[in-house]
């Protein structure tokens, strides 16, 4: 990773009255944030609650209402280009999965990191150095033994590691990260876990949307809850990865349990 990572406190992006609208429908309401290196930032909150729509606006698919009282500037840019944007964070979005078509292979899919593009065309054109990145995340990965098969045919656990090898290829300082352990049996999200876990200790920033509470990383030290389009708190994992705080956020009465850096929720009768 770029010494980038070591400039821990240093805004990335930069957000001030930030308004979203999508179909004439306002999904994000007077956002005004400032994330920085140095934190690893879960987004919770109800589903319908904005929160894929916050992180589009960091890969730049969707963008905000611009007035004369807003701003919005990733490293220090109002305007950046993408692939100057690509290889200063990686994204793994959900819906990832279902752009690429029957035939494509694992190996495609990695190394369209480089060209945006699932296609094996585009893979024969890559650069020797850039095969070697590519090498070098399959073994890291523990991906090997399957990398030439199909895509469409993996579980959904070998899906997710190849989309997080392919948001890899530029070793961004930053990931982000639209629910990650959807759909994941309890093996694979303990890997998965575990794998995202030795990526922050080699200075990776994570921002990431779950919504399941035993999935939290131990290494979050940032939560930011939004609802109904608005940032409800924001504030570190001892505040608000509570009872309270999360049956007022989901409308539900639980029970939050801490231990050893992971938290387990429980519901309570009404």
């Amino acid at each position: 990773m770029s010494n980038e990572s070591c400039k821990d406190g240093k805004i990335w992006a930069y957000l001030k009255n930030i308004n979203v609208y999508i179909d004439q429908n306002k999904i994000l309401s007077d956002i005004n944030l400032n994330l920085r290196y140095g934190e690893n930032i879960l987004i919770l909150g109800p589903n319908g609650s904005g929160k894929s729509t916050f992180l589009k606006l960091l890969n730049r698919s969707i963008y905000p209402i611009t007035t004369k009282d807003s701003s919005f500037k990733l490293f220090n840019k109002e305007n950046i280009n993408i692939w100057d944007l690509r290889k200063k964070i990686g994204f793994l979005f959900k819906e990832m999965e279902q752009r690429v078509n029957n035939g494509v292979t694992l190996y495609d899919v990695i190394s369209s990191g480089f060209s945006g593009i699932f296609n094996s065309k585009y893979t024969n054109l890559l650069s020797e150095s850039k095969k070697i990145k590519i090498n070098n995340l399959i073994n890291t990965w523990e991906l090997g033994d399957i990398i030439y098969n199909e895509f469409q045919t993996l579980s959904d656990g070998q899906k997710r590691r190849a989309l997080l090898a392919r948001a890899l290829v530029y070793e961004p300082n930053i990931l982000v990260l639209d629910e990650p352990f959807c759909n994941l049996d309890l093996k694979s999200n303990i890997i998965l876990n575990q794998n995202l876990n030795e990526l922050i200790k080699h200075s990776v920033n994570l921002i990431y949307v779950t919504h399941n509470v035993e999935s939290i990383l131990p290494k979050t030290n940032r939560v930011i809850l939004i609802k109904e389009g608005k940032i409800l708190n924001d504030g570190s994992p001892s505040e608000l990865i509570n009872t309270k705080t999360l049956s007022d956020l989901f409308n539900i009465s639980i029970k939050v349990i801490e231990q050893e850096g992971y938290w387990r929720m429980i519901p309570l009768s009404s």
